[in-house]
């Protein structure tokens, strides 16, 4: 009976210690910040005056380590983009705001200068999808996710360096879209976005 308590309590420290390992390696995060987005256009149609609009993200990170220095960086966040259209002098700004579900998949590199303070850059895909969205302008209000205006899907590259002070987490990045996110008769556009966000690391 001795030996096969002192067997089953080697096992529970065995798993134990490889739960706890596995932990170590994958860790849970939350952040919110601010976005500064736009369209990019491919061409000289509708969208020639574009300036930037506001909004903002927030959702939950995850980081594998894959080595002390690689990390697998994912998530999912809800951001909301857009821009704003100046149609010309004698009429108002068009605003066009898009939210979205979006799921990053990075690759990082970490730097360590001290024992608290570390540098991590990511590159990498991202995937959206639009949930919801107004374009308000000239009296009248419609949806942006529609068969008259824009697509529900976008996908592009996400970038970005970040300062991490023990749980806290700093970050400046940036998301190009890739793919034309506009419906059959407007010109091409992609979304492009600056964000800075805050973050803690469980």
């Amino acid at each position: 009976m001795k030996t096969l308590k002192t067997i089953l309590l080697i096992a529970i420290s065995i798993i134990a210690i490889n739960i706890n390992a596995q932990e170590k390696k994958t860790t849970f995060g939350l952040k919110v910040g601010l976005n500064v987005s736009n369209f990019g256009s491919t061409d000289d149609k509708e969208f020639t005056d574009i300036k930037s609009k506001t909004g903002f993200h927030a959702g939950f990170t995850l980081d594998h380590a894959i080595t002390d220095k690689w990390y697998l960086l994912t998530g999912l966040e809800y951001t909301v983009k857009g821009t704003k259209i100046d149609p010309g002098a004698i009429y108002n700004d068009v605003n066009v705001t898009a939210a979205y579900i979006q799921l990053p998949l990075s690759a990082g590199f970490k730097i360590r200068p001290t024992d608290q303070i570390a540098i991590l850059f990511n590159l990498g895909p991202y995937f959206a999808y639009g949930l919801h969205g107004k374009i308000d302008g000239g009296g009248k209000k419609a949806d942006t996710f529609s068969d008259s205006f824009a697509k529900n899907f976008d996908c592009g590259i996400t970038l970005g360096a970040a300062l991490e002070w023990q749980k806290l987490c700093l970050k400046l990045g940036g998301d190009a879209g890739l793919v034309n996110i506009m419906q059959k008769g407007y010109t091409k556009a992609h979304m492009n976005n600056f964000a800075l966000s805050l973050g803690y690391k469980f």
